[in-house]
């Protein structure tokens, strides 16, 4: 269920558990957010498509069957879509994961890692870190950039 500090307009703000039920709630609240804010059609696919992979991974690997949530914090600001995601998992950085190696066979690779890969190529910056317990990331877009043929905005 939804915290009710849940505000539609140039911000949003939810707390959801961290379960398949929540990460369905956060995604339907941030495409609504998306709506609002009017994003165009290929920023608003990079905002969800990561979201969905950040929010997926933290219930499906960080919390598993624990008890946890998430909060996921939108903004506009200065031309950007800046999305916030923390999680009561334990501690994990997602940037210090190795690129994959997309270059091997299938059956050489090693499992996982394609994820933050994607999210990566999907955004203009992301950040994490640690604090009060929790694990934080922050993802931002920069609205009516293309994307350059590396997957970042130019």
């Amino acid at each position: 269920m939804i915290r009710p500090s849940t505000k539609l307009g140039q911000s949003l703000t939810l707390v959801v558990p961290g379960t398949l039920d929540g990460l369905a709630d956060a995604l339907r609240m941030a495409h609504a957010f998306c709506d609002e804010l009017d994003a165009p059609g290929l920023a608003r696919a990079n905002v969800m498509t990561a979201l969905d992979e950040v929010l997926a991974n933290i219930v499906h690997h960080g919390l598993r069957d624990a008890a946890g949530t998430i909060e996921l914090t939108m903004g506009r600001e200065n031309g950007q879509v800046v999305a916030h995601v923390a999680d009561t998992a334990d501690a994990f950085n997602p940037l210090l994961m190795p690129a994959p190696d997309t270059t091997l066979p299938m059956e050489k690779r090693k499992l996982g890692g394609l994820g933050i890969a994607l999210v990566r190529a999907l955004t203009d910056e992301v950040s994490y870190d640690r604090r009060d317990g929790r694990n934080h990331l922050t993802l931002t877009w920069r609205l009516g950039a293309e994307p350059s043929k590396d997957g970042n905005a130019d």
